[in-house]
């Protein structure tokens, strides 16, 4: 198996389940200790991506240890001061029983010492980097299960003249656990062992919950090495929970003769007298099982017997404990394999949301890195968001080299407040954006402003509707003003205009110059009238006489009306009127007065002979009919762009206009519920484009 194929199954378990299993496979699987340990230790530096290493196995009556391993070692532990400084390393670890994260002078990365129930067995010292604090004690079971491997080598050697089936089987049981193998067969191979070792009647093992209370399942085996029965009870009197009680073995050369024996709960033979022998299993200081052998009565234990019990039940004890703490953490991983896909999903979910969103969003810290950024906003460039994240935001969405003039993110950071403001951005189209930037703080729980979030809003659209509304308000206290004022001055200058009439026919050849005078007073009236029936238009509030209008046939009429003018200014006129349009239900006369004002408007910005004008028609949707008129004048400039539908605003010559013309086409587009839009630049033309709604159509 490929160590680097082994990767954690979390954060926090750098060799992950099947790396563990695989380890303890190689530690067992060899009857010779040392090819045993030299596989592992190849396995654990290819896992955790060490150079390479030593094992140290000491051996207590010598000072040299009883077994020595090196892989790939540094040089320098190979050098006479190197390797006294390396030893008495060594000899620290195993005296403390403490790990170490790196000594760095010497080259190590992780050093931790090997151990066993029955103590301190040696030192594994790996060359490389040193292990985070997390990392190292999250692998610190690898001691564990070497010091064990190495225990039982020990006992076997230690054992005069052992018996070879009992070796055999405390090393598959050994196996067994330690590859992670199910319980049971753990049991079973542990109840033939006993029942060989004592020349058993019945063996009887009791496995104890782990939850701290007195319920147990009992298992008991009969002398063909089958299970004879299963039941689960709690330990409430008996030699059996005496022992789990007192965490001590119990002895009885004859159970019918000990007051304390419950067959009840210690689960004796049918009918037979026996000696007993009650085993607590014990691993984390915690009695996980208890071994209860029958044998025959006059069967002294010996205390070779006794040492073989005792290491069987250690290795059952570890078993039992190994497994649940197994189990434990697969119940862990599995819920954190749970709790990572809900994460995952979330944040899934999160960034859909972030993206969908139709505002322009990004995050920057305090050196204005990029942490976060949506579609939306990297669309305006062309560009993805792993492209911008990480750089600087004025650099990347800006192509500043510094912070932007009146950037308000450091001043969020400082105040920890929501701060505005506005910027106007010219689009790839010529056309000016209208932006509102909002700095919103991200605060931590301490209260500090650890991040920014910028939210850019498009307010084009926002603002030219403020200026509409402002615009309507402004017309409609002018028309006010201007009905006031007409009907002040209609009746004197209706006086002035027929008394001068009347002046001219008495007086038509008597004097020719107060003739040419009243000539000039009737022209002056006129024109004060006209400018008085403007005012009057302007103020109206009804929409004339109502009927079913075609907007080419308008349109039309209204060049017809105008063609003597267009012919003397030798305009030339090019039309694109839409077929088969719907009629709308509207005023004639003030429609065609639009078309009139707007084409007179047009006419005169351009240069005499050389004036060209494209009427167009068209349907834009299934609510929306347009009509568009764009001249080759000489535009207007952007700082009166703004003005032109205030009334008496005119860039004409004194006498060449009164100003309420393009007043009074605003109001009769408004008030048949449509829309009037200018776009002009200086040197380029003007054209305008009025929408009317087809909710008027027939």
């Amino acid at each position: 198996m490929d160590a680097r194929s082994l990767l954690p199954l979390s954060p926090s378990l750098p060799l992950g389940l099947e790396a563990a299993e695989h380890l303890n496979d190689l530690l067992w699987m060899h009857a010779n200790l040392a090819e045993a340990l030299r596989g592992a230790l190849e396995f654990i530096c290819s896992a955790l991506k060490f150079k390479g290493g030593e094992i140290f196995v000491q051996n207590r009556q010598e000072e040299q240890p009883y077994l020595h391993l090196n892989l790939r070692s540094p040089e320098a532990w190979a050098q006479p001061k190197g390797r006294e400084h390396l030893n008495a390393l060594v000899r620290q670890i195993i005296q403390e029983e403490r790990m170490l994260h790196g000594q760095p002078d010497l080259g190590v990365g992780f050093a931790l010492p090997l151990v066993s129930p029955q103590g301190v067995q040696g030192a594994l010292v790996l060359a490389g980097e040193p292990l985070s604090n997390t990392d190292a004690e999250a692998i610190t079971w690898l001691g564990r299960s070497m010091g064990r491997r190495i225990a039982v080598e020990r006992t076997w050697t230690g054992l005069a003249g052992g018996r070879r089936g009992l070796q055999k089987a405390l090393t598959a049981i050994n196996a067994a656990h330690s590859a992670f193998h199910d319980l049971e067969t753990v049991e079973t191979l542990l109840a033939q062992a006993v029942s060989e070792l004592l020349g058993a009647q019945q063996v009887v093992l009791y496995l104890l919950e782990d939850t701290g209370s007195n319920l147990a399942i009992r298992k008991t085996m009969g002398r063909l090495g089958e299970w004879r029965s299963i039941t689960s009870l709690r330990l409430e009197r008996g030699l059996v929970a005496e022992s789990a009680r007192l965490k001590i073995p119990v002895m009885v050369s004859r159970v019918s003769e000990d007051a304390r024996f419950d067959p009840q709960y210690d689960g004796a033979p049918g009918g037979t007298d026996a000696a007993m022998v009650v085993l607590p299993a014990i691993a984390d200081q915690r009695v996980q099982g208890i071994i209860v052998v029958y044998h025959p009565v006059g069967h002294m234990v010996s205390d070779e017997e006794k040492r073989w019990l005792s290491v069987l039940g250690g290795a059952w004890a570890y078993a039992i404990h190994n497994t649940r703490l197994i189990n434990s953490l697969r119940v862990l991983n599995a819920n954190l394999e749970v709790s990572r896909w809900q994460l995952i999903n979330s944040r899934n979910t999160l960034r859909a949301l972030f993206d969908s969103l139709p505002n322009s969003i990004y995050i920057v810290d305090r050196q204005y890195t990029l942490m976060a950024v949506n579609k939306s906003r990297v669309s305006r460039l062309g560009l993805h968001p792993s492209q911008v994240v990480g750089k600087a935001c004025f650099a990347a969405l800006y192509g500043y080299t510094q912070p932007c003039a009146g950037c308000k993110v450091m001043e969020t950071f400082m105040s920890a407040q929501i701060l505005v403001r506005s910027l106007s951005e010219q689009a790839e189209d010529g056309s000016l954006r209208e932006w509102e930037i909002t700095t919103y703080p991200i605060q931590g729980e301490e209260g500090a402003t650890l991040q920014v979030i910028v939210i850019e809003n498009d307010v084009t659209e926002r603002r030219r509707m403020e200026a509409r509304v402002i615009q309507s308000e402004k017309l409609a206290a002018v028309g006010q003003l201007a009905a006031g004022v007409a009907h002040e001055i209609n009746n004197p200058l209706s006086a002035i205009l027929a008394n001068a009439q009347l002046l001219r026919r008495d007086l038509r050849s008597e004097n020719e110059e107060v003739e040419e005078s009243l000539r000039l007073i009737e022209i002056a009236s006129t024109r004060a009238v006209r400018v008085v029936q403007n005012l009057l238009s302007f103020a109206r509030k009804d929409n004339g006489e109502l009927a079913w209008v075609s907007l080419n046939q308008s349109l039309e009429k209204a060049l017809a009306l105008l063609n003597h003018e267009i012919v003397a200014r030798g305009v030339r006129i090019e039309t694109h009127l839409a077929e088969d349009l719907p009629e709308i239900f509207g005023s004639p006369e003030n429609l065609e007065s639009v078309w009139i004002n707007l084409i007179l408007n047009a006419m005169d910005a351009m240069p005499h002979g050389e004036g060209y004008l494209i009427i167009r028609s068209w349907k834009e949707d299934d609510e929306t009919l347009c009509v568009s008129i764009r001249d080759n004048g000489h535009g207007i400039s952007p700082e009166h762009l703004p003005h032109i539908f205030e009334p008496f605003f005119t860039t004409k010559g004194t006498g060449k206009g009164t100003g309420l013309g393009l007043s009074l086409c605003y109001q009769i587009v408004r008030q048949h519920g449509g829309d009037i839009q200018v776009s002009s630049q200086p040197g380029d033309g003007t054209e305008f484009i009025i929408r009317l709604p087809l909710k008027l159509a027939r």
